[in-house]
């Protein structure tokens, strides 16, 4: 038998079961989308503005995460400014990202007439890869989105939020240092904005590892480690372990 004809056998049959298997995994991601807009039973975590963005847009943004005993299978992502709207849906499956929808809905008034131009963007992935990206009218945006980057970072913020909920929601209000009443800050979400006196010093991303609390500070980006001491209504000692010292707060506002 002719060796051309054996390889175009063998590439045909290859090509057919490799479709076939994308056709597959489409549809099993289909099911999972459909199942999971179906329940009922979620809980719901919201953050909202500065409480997860440090470049807030004009008319404001938004996260949301619905969760079930702990376990994270949806994410809506949401951008506002004055003249369109952004929504990005993260769905997961065993923990793993497996399909996002983005919807762009941009307003125009002409004449009291407003019209709406959608567009909309389809990716399927399987172990982390791409197997099917479809889009229908053209995006604002001059460049695709990573979204593999962002579903981390986004749910990082949402885990920590879960996973620590009772540290979270302690933290949140301001506080001032027992030792100086100049030194103080406020945490918001996952935001710290560090003051002396009335002055901003800077602003603080915040994040919890096992018994350790961590602040990166964005103007001087750097990474303090602390090592939570006690956590009260009203009171938070903690060690900074890279100079050693301890440091005690009280809480002035919820």
């Amino acid at each position: 038998m002719n060796k051309t004809f054996i390889i175009l056998v063998i590439t045909f049959f290859s090509v057919n079961v490799f479709s076939q298997n994308i056709k597959q995994d489409i549809q099993e991601i289909r099911e999972q989308f459909k199942w999971t807009n179906s329940q009922k039973q979620f809980i719901k975590i919201v953050l909202e503005n500065e409480e997860f963005e440090d470049n807030v847009p004009s008319e404001g943004c938004g996260l949301e995460g619905y969760y079930i005993d702990g376990i994270l299978y949806k994410i809506v992502e949401s951008v506002m400014v004055s003249t369109a709207l952004y929504t990005n849906e993260y769905y997961l499956k065993n923990n793993k990202l497996i399909f996002v929808f983005r919807k762009e809905v941009k307003f125009e008034v002409e004449e009291n007439f407003e019209n709406k131009t959608t567009y909309e963007e389809r990716v399927y992935y399987k172990n982390g890869k791409t197997i099917r990206h479809l889009e229908k009218m053209k995006s604002v945006l001059s460049k695709n989105l990573d979204y593999k980057k962002k579903f981390n970072k986004l749910k990082l913020l949402l885990d920590i939020k879960v996973k620590h909920e009772s540290d979270y929601n302690l933290l949140q209000g301001t506080w001032r240092n027992i030792d100086d009443n100049d030194d103080w800050y406020t945490i918001k979400g996952l935001r710290k904005d560090q003051y002396y006196k009335a002055d901003i010093q800077d602003v603080c991303r915040f994040w919890f590892e096992e018994k350790y609390f961590y602040y990166h500070c964005i103007e001087e980006n750097t990474t303090i480690k602390y090592k939570i001491l006690k956590l009260t209504n009203n009171r938070l000692k903690m060690q900074n372990k890279f100079e050693g010292n301890i440091e005690i707060y009280e809480k002035i506002e919820d």
